[in-house]
């Protein structure tokens, strides 16, 4: 603990002393010391011995533990801000629409200017009205999430165990970040879903003693939820009626009377949500988008993510290394919690299981269920953590049942087992810190700079061709309530070397009017160590004897730059 704590100390120090970042960086971690880094995972990894340590010793070390990690947590999520980055989030990231939807409530005034998620675009404005900075706000609410979700999952071993010493085993799986990127930033759909251990105590708190008390705290849980997200509104609508579902059939196998919840608590959520969102422009063009795609036979997300990893120009080595980095510690989880599930199902087919394993499997399989789901129908979403997060929550619910039952096991025995599941939440924790911050979503003050003269004191018709500024861009810079939002002027699909080939010796005989902006990002960004040198060749844009020949371009004329934004102006093709 006194290590831990030293480590702590001095990842502090080397911290508050890294200044700031003179333009934009390849990578965010690559700008901190080694010893920090050595320092921080010298934290994570103690914390978490220190925690399962205390479980055998029955000492109250692990409070100080879990603090430990915490704390080293919060010097983790507010790294940005340590190399005082305007914003962590760029090019197509979501968050640029949520900070312009607080922009939008902070100018109006009103929550309705909050669009779809008022929840935590009300809640990042009221940081902001209390004093916090809009620069740093972000950091502040998705650490404040993750805390909750670490602690809470504590919370819930201890309920559904009935065990007060089994808080640990839930802290302690909770403790790897296997959300990764979706961590350190704000996402309504990854926020909302950090609330999910919480309802789950209280719907089993709810199931044993049918109390108002926990009817009520669900109602506000359940209502919170439903402004924050709709797809995890329609999780919460599913885990209702899958719990009350398995009531019956756990019931039905154990030829035993079960408590249930009742399925009518659906039906606080769901008309709600059905109500909040039928009326928003949002969900409308949502709609007709998976509507379009289904009609049309685009492909399924697993399909294009089957596709994007087979065009990629990697060898079987290099993509089996990429998957590791950026899925490796789910993989740990799904793997022992998948184990441990068909064991659980051995046992309920006995009649001998215990419900709080039983449940947990089961909503393992919902969770399965759901992912296959996402990756074989299209319904927008695409990346494998997000589609699998309702089954990524129940494997470390599932992960932490384990430890609780290993706990019981003889001495002996219990320690091999803590030791082979501690090693997996170490393995976890360190590969959930590594690709929490890549790739670097800098958003850099040139960058904002830039796309506020283009968009304030240029031509408001003219589109905005660029290689990864995308429209989103325009919510943070505009503001949500801003006339000129719609329709948007950025476009990114900018043609390789700016258009140039054997037919358009110009920009000018390759576009119509239009404007062209470049930014450091699209120069530096690709050439990272991370990716091989096969990648960089197809995707870097351009080359600098492409910009060269850019600036000699009598079609084009440069309107702007500020050293790290540049823009160009194509006049209208008369030919």
């Amino acid at each position: 603990m006194v290590l831990a704590a030293f480590g702590l100390f001095v990842a502090t120090a080397l911290f508050v002393s890294v200044g700031p970042a003179p333009g934009f960086e390849t990578s965010l971690t690559a700008q901190f010391p080694t010893l920090f880094w050595l320092c921080f995972y010298s934290v994570l990894v103690l914390s978490i011995v220190v925690i399962l340590l205390s479980t055998i010793d029955g000492s109250g070390y692990w409070r100080h533990a879990i603090a430990l990690a915490l704390g080293n947590y919060a010097l983790f999520f507010f790294l940005p801000l340590a190399r005082g980055y305007r914003l962590y989030g760029r090019g197509a990231s979501d968050i640029l629409v949520h900070i312009g939807d607080v922009k939008g409530i902070l100018q109006t005034g009103t929550i309705a200017a909050g669009s779809w998620y008022p929840m935590q675009h009300t809640l990042v404005s009221e940081l902001v009205l209390f004093g916090f900075p809009l620069q740093g706000a972000e950091y502040v609410v998705e650490f404040a999430f993750t805390a909750m979700y670490i602690l809470s999952m504590g919370y819930l071993v201890r309920v559904a165990t009935g065990r007060r010493e089994t808080v640990v085993y839930g802290l302690v799986a909770a403790t790897p970040l296997v959300f990764t990127i979706f961590q350190t930033t704000i996402i309504p759909s990854f926020l909302s879903l950090f609330l999910f251990p919480m309802v789950l105590a209280i719907l089993e708190q709810y199931r044993r003693s049918n109390s108002h008390t926990y009817l009520l705290l669900f109602v506000v849980f359940g209502i919170g939820i439903v402004f924050f997200h709709p797809v995890t509104a329609g999780f919460l609508v599913v885990l209702i009626l899958s719990t009350t579902g398995f009531g019956y059939v756990y019931g039905w196998l154990r030829g035993e009377s079960v408590r249930k919840i009742r399925p009518t608590l659906a039906f606080i959520v769901a008309p709600a949500t059905y109500l909040w969102y039928i009326n928003f422009r949002e969900t409308r063009t949502s709609i007709e988008q998976i509507v379009g795609t289904w009609l049309s036979g685009g492909s399924s997300p697993g399909q294009a993510v089957a596709d994007e990893a087979a065009s990629a120009p990697l060898t079987l080595g290099e993509l089996l290394l990429r998957f590791l980095e950026l899925y490796g510690m789910v993989f740990v989880y799904l793997v022992v919690a998948g184990l441990f599930g068909l064991y659980v199902v051995y046992e309920v087919l006995r009649r001998r299981s215990r419900y709080p394993e039983a449940f947990a499997t089961a909503q393992f399989g919902v969770g399965f269920g759901l992912a296959v789901a996402f990756l074989v129908v299209y319904l927008i979403e695409f990346e494998p953590i997000r589609v699998a997060r309702y089954l990524i929550v129940m494997a470390v619910f599932l992960y932490a049942l384990l430890l609780a039952r290993t706990s019981e096991w003889r001495p002996r025995r219990r320690n091999v087992g803590l030791a082979i599941l501690g090693a997996g939440i170490v393995v976890a924790a360190v590969l959930g810190a590594h690709a929490a911050y890549w790739p670097n979503e800098q958003l850099t003050d040139a960058e904002y700079e830039g796309s506020g003269f283009v968009l304030t004191e240029g031509q408001q018709d003219l589109p905005i061709r660029t290689y990864s500024i995308g429209h989103k861009m325009e919510w943070y810079v505009r503001g949500s309530v801003d006339p000129n939002l719609w329709p948007p002027n950025y476009q990114t699909g900018l043609a390789r070397g700016f258009g140039y080939d054997a037919v358009n010796s110009t920009v000018g005989a390759a576009y119509n009017e239009t404007y062209i902006a470049t930014h450091r990002f699209d120069q530096v960004f690709f050439t990272d160590s991370y990716f091989t040198p096969a990648q960089r060749a197809t995707l870097i844009p351009y080359q600098q004897s492409d910009l060269e020949r850019l600036n000699a371009d009598s079609t084009a004329a440069r309107v702007y730059d500020n050293g790290g934004y540049r823009l160009w102006y194509v006049p209208e093709n008369e030919s």
